[in-house]
């Protein structure tokens, strides 16, 4: 099944000078820097989680109604662009998106307080860490995890450091390695909210990805089937038990057979197939119905 690649690793970010971008952008300084919102660039690469337009219209709707708070300035770094040194985001995407769109529809906001990190400490990995520990009171899912491991992988780093920096366990870094390498469409049901990314890789860790992947896009389409929106651990036991052979089936397919065994033209099938026959009904000889005797009908007699 098609999985999902992570993404090709973005090259090395040349930093760039400071004070030369604040100043080229028109910015000030008093405490913080503060610039004019459209001199700030936004690459998508630099931020762990990927933009949610819901989150910005909420966003917007609060700068809307009470103003930008200034107590909660964007994190920013310089990158230097073809000879230009720009103010790029990576921490409050949110708020700048939401500030943007409050701006476009009639909210004056002249400047946006902003942070810019030292030039020596912007590295890919620093990016990475510092937006997932600045996520820390809105978790990153497990699948946005998983996907940000594997780049500070390819990066050159050890599972001891990013255990380190993420305060996580090694076991941690194992689980969420197993959801990113799990079938595309096992994404989308974690993706889409149908499965809980701890319930997926509790199911891969059982079965394996191929078989959890069949399982939960089964009991996925029995849950809406049924009017329900997620599967849960319950529902899926559930769907499991409903699979296992009953008493009364159990039955039944003992009687089919044994109707086989009884069948006129029996003999006539591949020896293989009698084989089989007779090794699954000897061991239940016991519980066999005997065959009917055949009463030989003796022809009535003229009565003289």
């Amino acid at each position: 099944m098609p999985r999902t690649s992570p993404r090709a690793i973005a090259e090395p970010i040349v930093t760039g000078n400071t004070k030369a971008a604040v100043k080229a952008a028109g910015g000030g300084s008093s405490d913080l820097w503060t610039v004019p919102p459209q001199s700030i660039r936004f690459d998508p690469r630099d931020n762990v989680r990927p933009l949610d337009p819901a989150r910005v219209r909420h966003v917007a709707d609060l700068i809307k109604a009470n103003g930008y708070d200034r107590k909660k300035p964007l994190g920013c770094f310089v990158r230097k662009v073809e000879g230009d040194d720009l103010i790029f985001v990576y921490e409050g995407q949110h708020r700048y998106h939401g500030a943007l769109l409050a701006i476009k529809e009639g909210t004056k906001i002249d400047r946006l307080p902003i942070v810019i990190d030292e030039a020596k400490s912007v590295t890919r990995a620093n990016l990475i860490y510092a937006g997932i520990t600045n996520n820390d009171s809105d978790k990153l899912t497990p699948l946005q995890l998983a996907e940000k491991v594997v780049e500070l992988l390819a990066l050159g780093e050890e599972n001891t450091t990013i255990c380190k920096r993420l305060n996580i366990t090694e076991q941690t870094i194992r689980d969420v390695l197993l959801l990113v390498n799990a079938p595309a469409g096992l994404h989308k049901l974690v993706r889409d909210k149908v499965v809980s990314s701890t319930l997926a890789i509790e199911e891969i860790r059982a079965h394996g990805t191929e078989k959890a992947m069949e399982r939960l896009t089964t009991a996925a389409s029995n849950a809406k089937a049924s009017g329900k929106a997620k599967v849960t651990k319950k529902t899926l036991a559930k769907q499991v038990a409903a699979k296992k052979i009953t008493e009364p089936h159990a039955k039944q397919l003992l009687q089919a057979l044994q109707a086989v065994l009884h069948d006129s033209v029996f003999g006539k099938l591949s020896p293989q197939t009698i084989a089989s026959v007779h090794a699954a009904l000897t061991p239940h000889v016991g519980l066999l119905d005997l065959p009917k005797r055949r009463v030989r009908e003796r022809p009535a007699r003229d009565i003289k």
